[in-house]
Formats: structure tokens, sequence, C-alpha cells
């Protein structure tokens, strides 16, 4: 109930965003969301009150939805030749990375997993003659390094990358989803077949593969396409350099077919005491420091912290004593000191919690395959 409710509120707001930019297909589509959500609260709910709470929101998000079908009914329809339209269909285009594999602190394990499905497959591909792993799944903690792998191993063997934001593929692949997903793996193929391997990356795959009960008639079909070019992937008897990567901090709500379509799932958690030392010195290395600062000290009280938390600490640290220079008309800063970082600490709490943790872990020992 609580999972539903946080995610009718998220959708909710989503499109509220989308309605004032002017976005009236995304909003619409994000309306029906939410109300399909607290349709299904009001089912499961046995409380009077919020059950009278969640009709109220219903009845509102209705009323704008029937505001905005019929400013699209009133509005003339512009009709495109089959040229326009495709090139309005799909406007995602490759990247290339440029991050290092030295850019990775820690993350041992997972960048291990990742050089043999990936990097040695491209490497000698005569020595995996029952194929590599083109699924991967990365599930963990936020901040904690999972798209830095993925942009570290398509730099590696000098991959395209596709980055596909759920939010961007939610709102441009309602109603053509199935055939721009389509679209994007047969450019994909095409990229293969000039000599470079492509990386598909799904951030926040739980919003495009979230379990049935929670989708709408769009995101099915995405899904549905999505695990059949997955499934075109899987085929033994091809050996593509193509591969999907998808990252989630929240599995459990992914679909269990989608789940099964990943050959390798890796946790990526937070960083423990020694990787912590390195990232602080790693992030410190161009500051002026004292010698005052006891870094290992710093990873000791950094726990729950993430890669993240732990830049925007030395950020705060570092900023600190550029406002104490302006604020006393000096001409440098001083050197950033170890009570620096221990107020940054203090005002800073970990983005990651005991009980967050548990969950992942709770999920790996199930569906982990490493």
């Amino acid at each position: 109930m609580s999972e539903l409710e946080r995610i009718a509120i998220e959708k909710a707001k989503e499109a509220v965003h989308l309605d004032r930019q002017g976005s009236r297909e995304a909003a619409i589509a994000r309306y029906k969301e939410a109300i399909q959500i607290l349709s299904r609260l009001i089912d499961l709910t046995q409380s009077p009150v919020l059950h009278e709470v969640y009709k109220d929101r219903m009845r509102q998000y209705l009323e704008r939805l029937n505001e905005l079908n019929s400013e699209a009914a009133a509005k003339p329809v512009v009709r495109q030749s089959v040229s326009s339209a495709s090139k309005d269909e799909l406007q995602i285009e490759p990247v290339e990375s440029s991050v290092r594999w030295s850019d990775v602190i820690g993350l041992e394990d997972a960048k291990r997993i990742i050089r043999e499905s990936i990097v040695y497959p491209w490497l000698r591909a005569d020595l995996f003659p029952l194929g590599w792993p083109t699924g991967i799944l990365l599930f963990g903690p936020p901040g904690c390094g999972k798209t830095l792998l993925i942009a570290a191993a398509s730099n590696e063997v000098n991959a395209l990358l596709y980055t596909l934001d759920a939010a961007t593929v939610m709102s441009k692949w309602l109603g053509e989803s199935e055939k721009n997903i389509a679209t994007l793996f047969s450019k994909a193929r095409k990229d293969i077949s000039k000599g470079r391997p492509v990386v598909i990356f799904i951030d926040e795959a739980d919003s495009l593969t979230a379990q049935r009960y929670l989708e709408v008639g769009g995101e099915a079909r995405a899904r549905n396409q999505l695990l059949k070019e997955m499934d075109g992937l899987a085929n033994k008897n091809k050996k593509e350099y193509l591969y999907v990567i998808a990252a989630t901090n929240k599995p459990w709500l992914l679909d269990e077919a989608f789940i099964r379509r990943f050959h390798k799932r890796v946790y990526v958690g937070p960083p423990n005491a020694e990787t912590r030392l390195q990232i602080l010195k790693h992030y410190t290395a161009s500051l002026r420091v004292s010698d005052d600062v006891d870094f290992e000290e710093l990873a000791s009280m950094t726990e729950y912290y993430s890669p993240a938390d732990l830049y925007n600490i030395c950020l705060d640290a570092h900023i600190s004593t550029i406002r104490e220079m302006f604020e006393k008309g000096l001409d440098e800063p001083r050197k950033i000191s170890m009570s620096d970082f221990v107020y940054a600490i203090e005002k800073r709490r970990p983005s990651i919690s005991k009980d967050l943790i548990e969950r992942l872990m709770d999920w790996a020992k199930r569906y982990e395959a490493v």
C-alpha cells in the first residue's frame, strides 16, 4: 500500500510538472497512470478516510485529464509525411564515453564481471564458443557508481553508448513505444555492422519494467517489445556485440520476466572503509588540505555514505574555506582543516539507509547472478 501510494504521488507530480510545461501528451499519460494506481488503492484500502482521500484525488486528476483530452480534440490535426514522422519517432543519439577504469574506485567484483562479459569477448571472440552475456543488471543504492561502470566499460571497447533514462523513454514512446524500441535496436545493429560494439543503457529500469499491476497499455507494449529484443540477443546462433545494461535502485519492482533476461545480475553496494579512504583522497587530490586532516578517521566516520555523498562532503568543506575568505576579506582561502570535514559530515546525512541495504541484500540472495 505505501509503495503504491508513493508511486501514485510521483506520477501525479510528474503529470502536474509536464502539464505546466505544456507537454500535453506526456501529462495525459502520467495522469492516466496516477488514476490507475489510485483506483487500485481505493480497492485495497480499508480506511474510510483514505478511501475518500484517494477518490477526491482521482476525481481531480480525471477532471484535468478530460480538459486536456478536450483541448487535444479541439486542436487541428497536422498530418506528417512518413519521412518527417520517422525523424520524430526516435531522436536518441549514441555518445562515446571518456571514463576510464581508473576513474572507478573500488567495485572490483563488478568491474571483473563487466570485463568478462564485454571486454574479453571483444578482444578474443574465438574463446567464447557458447557466446557471452549480453544482458547485465546492476542494482544497488543510488550514487554508488553504476553509471560510471557502464561508461568505463564502453570506453574500454570503444563502444557507442545509448543512454535512456526512464522518464524520457516513457514520455517519448507512449503510443508507439514498441515501434520505437524496435527502431532503436535496429539502429544499434547497424552501428555494430560498421565494426563498433553498442551498449544500450537503461537507467531507472524499474520505471520502465515495473510489475504488471502498475502498468498501462503503453508500458505493457514497451516492456513486451524490450523482452522480445532481449530474447533476440540471447539467440545462441548470434554473437553480437550489442549489450543491454540496466540499472535500478529498486530491483524488487522489476517484472520477473525482465529479470530472467539478464545473464548477469550484479550488486553494486556502498563503499567499504578502505574504498571510502581512496575516494576521499581522490576528490581532495587537487585541493589544499591541512596536515591535521586524518583521512582514515574520516573514512570511519562515513559508513553508509555513497561516493556521491563523499564528493559533496569534500565540496562542502572546500566551499567553507572560500566563504570564509570572502567574509573576512582575505586574499586566498586557507587550507581545508579536519574540522571543516567533520562539520561537513555533521551537516550531511548519508543518502543510504541500513534498511535499504538489508532489502537489497535480501533481493540479492534470491536473484543475484555473478
